[in-house]
């Protein structure tokens, strides 16, 4: 058969169609399996002198729950399931638990209360909750059991060991107050902070903590292949997912269990993050 001649104009109509069938598949292959395939991630996070009682220590993170039209109460109890099924000595919240609509805020909460760790329930507010109302999302937190650490730091005990825990109110809002949150913190024993921006890891005033525990950009909620996700092109994004290190401080950034915008991931499983804390002596 003789062969048809394919213009400039056709070649670039069936890349654009190739590209939106492609573009079609992923979405729903996203919203149909990937926002709900949670993943329980294990990180050891080794910590130059941490005390010989929290050498094992296990905190289980949740964080960009966002709670909505997209993200329901049911899924968010399924996520507080999975969590408990960790086992973890602490759990941290690192903010983003509803998005917009205040109405939200104390199913919410009320979902997160069934969170249960010997060390307690630990949270900090992010960007989306003063979206919402921070002052009602910190209340209702708090009826339920979970420690809102706003910017305040506290001290873990196990036996006669001890390790400081700190959290900030979010950075991206102009919320975080580093001299309070940093009150009674001591930069020569091992210290762990709580941070819903994990930007805030280049900031001189973190510098003392061994391990920030941090979350916000979803892991970029849209990875695509060879190229990766859009989001990572931009300053506030530049920490996705996973374990940063800058000398003897570590930073973790959890990919989070919810969605903002559109309703499915894409190369960006949702994460139910579990850190082990191990011991280096120097």
């Amino acid at each position: 058969m003789p062969r048809t001649k394919c213009t400039r104009r056709q070649f670039i109509k069936g890349l654009a169609a190739a590209g939106l069938v492609s573009f079609s598949a992923a979405a729903a292959y996203g919203s149909l399996f990937e926002v709900t395939n949670y993943e329980i991630t294990e990180t050891d996070i080794v910590i130059r002198n941490l005390p010989a009682g929290f050498d094992n220590f296990r905190i289980v993170q949740l964080t960009d729950i966002h709670h909505s039209p997209l993200v329901s109460l049911a899924e968010v109890r399924r996520v507080v399931e999975l969590a408990n099924g960790t086992n973890a000595d602490m759990a941290a919240l690192t903010g983003d638990y509803t998005t917009t609509r205040v109405s939200y805020i104390e199913s919410c909460a009320e979902a997160l209360g069934a969170l249960r760790a010997p060390a307690g329930v630990w949270a900090v507010l992010g960007n989306h909750d003063h979206y919402t109302d921070a002052e009602l999302t910190t209340r209702a937190l708090q009826r339920r059991g979970i420690n809102v650490l706003d910017n305040a730091s506290t001290t873990l005990r196990r036996g006669g060991d001890e390790l400081q825990l700190a959290g900030i109110d979010d950075w991206s809002w102009g919320q975080t107050d580093w001299p309070r949150a940093l009150h009674g913190i001591n930069p020569a024993r091992p210290s762990v902070l709580l941070s819903h921006e994990p930007e805030v890891f280049e900031h001189a005033e973190a510098a003392p903590f061994s391990l920030v525990v941090s979350g916000h950009g979803h892991g970029g909620q849209i990875s695509l292949p060879f190229v990766g996700s859009p989001a990572r092109f931009t300053n506030e994004f530049k920490y996705l997912r996973g374990l940063y290190r800058r000398g003897d401080a570590q930073l973790y950034v959890s990919r989070g269990t919810g969605v903002v915008g559109l309703p499915f991931r894409c190369g960006a499983r949702p994460e139910i993050a579990v850190l082990r804390l191990r011991r280096l002596t120097s």
